[in-house]
């Protein structure tokens, strides 16, 4: 993967792990159409790259040092929306039609397209979190595969708090299936922070750990999974992300496939013929 110089983001390789760190600390790196439009083709590209096993999303730290993920959407960027103010956002209205005619969803807003792709994609990914993390940052988190906050991080949902709205990027979707809907509406209805280790505790991060070794620990983690069978690391999150939508029985029907598959890749493998010392 050839590296880039990018306006909004840092990125960085080691061995099979990309490191991706938004970088906008003068506005708590806000989530603007550019900086998306740069994630998004960051993401093609490391799914396109067979050496890239895993990558992490971080944030860059506020420019007076203290850590920082991201404050979420880029409200001073009106780029994002041609909507008058006041009026509902012309995706909004489109993506009802749509469910409406039961038609997948063609009218969706930036940040959810985005987020989609990041949750979807083969490669796995690792959010590294610190400080503020809220609203459309809280949905670009609960994309990723797993989630490890620093001793310092501070996770909410402003939505209906200063916005008297919903998340439209998967917050009110994704963050019932990951710590329950009681507990998703406590957060989303009150706005409350949510520090490290309530976030540990309710499973919304999967580990803790001190603000100065939260990306050498994330490096950590990576390069444990990388070390895995990426087959088979595709495969499992496959199954897992579907099985919310499935049957148990579904679900394990689902994972025979992809198990029978894996066996079948094995064999063939097995059958070839071990290569000649000349071309070795």
């Amino acid at each position: 993967m050839k590296i880039q110089d990018y306006n909004n983001i840092n990125l960085s390789l080691s061995d099979s792990v990309a490191l991706i760190t938004l970088n906008r600390p003068s506005s708590l790196n806000a989530l603007s159409e550019d900086l998306l439009n740069e994630l998004e083709a960051i993401l093609i590209d490391i799914e396109n790259d067979k050496d890239i096993l895993i990558f992490i999303i971080t944030g860059a730290n506020r420019e007076d040092g203290r850590p920082c993920f991201s404050a979420g959407a880029d409200i001073k960027n009106r780029k994002m929306t041609s909507s008058p103010k006041g009026e509902p956002l012309a995706h909004t209205i489109d993506g009802m039609r749509d469910l409406g005619n039961e038609v997948f969803p063609k009218n969706q807003s930036r940040y959810n397209e985005v987020f989609t792709m990041l949750e979807n994609m083969q490669t796995p990914s690792i959010a590294a979190l610190d400080g503020i993390c809220t609203t459309g940052g809280l949905e670009l988190i609960l994309s990723c595969d797993m989630r490890i906050v620093g001793a310092a991080v501070e996770i909410s949902d402003w939505h209906t708090k200063n916005l008297q709205a919903i998340g439209g990027a998967g917050v009110t979707s994704r963050l019932p299936k990951l710590v329950g809907p009681s507990k998703a509406k406590e957060i989303l209805w009150t706005g409350k922070i949510v520090n490290a280790d309530e976030a540990v505790a309710i499973g919304l991060a999967n580990q803790k750990f001190s603000s100065e070794k939260l990306i050498e620990e994330a490096m950590s983690l990576a390069t444990t999974v990388a070390s895995m069978s990426p087959f088979a690391i595709s495969a499992s999150k496959a199954v897992i992300n579907k099985s919310h939508h499935q049957s148990t029985q579904d679900s394990i029907r689902f994972a025979q496939i992809w198990s029978a598959l894996i066996a079948a890749q094995k064999e063939d493998q097995a059958s070839l013929p071990p290569p000649h010392p000349l071309n070795d």
